[in-house]
């Protein structure tokens, strides 16, 4: 089955004294592009949350979103700042010194200034952090799946609607040809009488005029070759899985049959047909587009 490139998901988890919420969407691209956004402590999972993405999609632009909530205390650590505790004492007896003042530098003074005492949250591992998020990056990009796989039914449907377009646009270029050329024939047969104004007609050199004619005109090849490239777009289409590319080639392809039909084809209704035909081989371009 097809698959758009377009979705959004959703997933959460909880760890020791934390919970998870992670938004993933997608949009199209030519490749496959991911972007993560993690709370900066967990700005090394970045790696690990690209890689499972890599590991479920073959095409689309991803933007995953992280966000941590506490449900808890974390364990924190009280850290000195030795150098810079020491550092304020010898400039506080510097001022001294210079000011003229008496008295002690005392823990009052340095208590005071902030910098000193540094919290620090307790170092965990990695592993233990992409264990409590793993869960609710899976949910997301699952869900984000579901979302892109229901998208693929409905692009499949409006694409087939308009092969089945370009189909019925081709047989009856098919059925029209023939006519196509016997009309021909019989407009430069008047023309021919007109020119000739009453003398007789070699009915050789008009078989031969109207032979060039029809051999100039001869669809017969564009028409068959387009409407192989219909049966292959529809078996991909049966085959499922990442085809974006496959299907752009074959467009191109049918695009240029039509194009061919078109300027070898002096018929009125032959060109409208070809018009037909481009107009929803365009349309099928348009939802290809979307197509992982």
């Amino acid at each position: 089955m097809l698959k758009s490139m377009t979705g959004y998901g959703h997933g959460e988890s909880a760890g020791a004294g934390r919970a998870f919420t992670v938004e993933a969407q997608s949009v199209n691209h030519r490749y496959l592009e991911v972007r993560a956004r993690l709370p900066r402590r967990l700005a090394a999972l970045e790696q690990r949350a690209q890689q499972e993405v890599q590991r479920r999609f073959a095409r689309g632009r991803f933007d995953l979103t992280v966000s941590e909530r506490l449900t808890g205390e974390r364990p924190r650590l009280l850290r000195l700042d030795r150098g810079l505790a020491a550092a304020y004492v010898d400039a506080l007896r510097q001022l001294q010194a210079i000011a003229g003042l008496r008295g002690e530098v005392t823990l009052d003074h340095l208590a005071a200034q902030r910098d000193l005492l540094i919290q620090d949250e307790e170092e965990e591992s990695l592993d233990a952090a992409w264990g409590d998020l793993q869960p609710a990056v899976a949910a997301a990009l699952e869900a984000l799946e579901v979302m892109r796989v229901r998208e693929g039914r409905a692009l499949e449907g409006e694409i087939v609607a308009h092969l089945d377009a370009v189909a019925a646009a081709l047989g009856a270029v098919e059925a029209r040809a023939p006519r196509a050329v016997r009309a021909q024939k019989e407009r430069l047969q008047a023309r021919l009488a007109e020119l000739l104004d009453g003398r007789p007609l070699d009915p050789g050199r008009l078989e031969q005029e109207v032979a060039v004619l029809a051999d100039r005109g001869d669809v017969t090849e564009e028409c068959a070759r387009l409407r192989s490239h219909l049966g292959q777009f529809r078996a991909l289409l049966a085959e499922g899985g990442s085809q974006g590319r496959r299907f752009d080639f074959l467009l191109q392809e049918m695009n240029r049959e039509a194009n061919t039909i078109g300027s070898k084809s002096a018929d009125a209704e032959i060109s409208h047909l070809v018009v037909t035909m481009k107009a929803e081989l365009e349309k099928v371009r348009e939802q290809v587009q979307n197509v992982e």
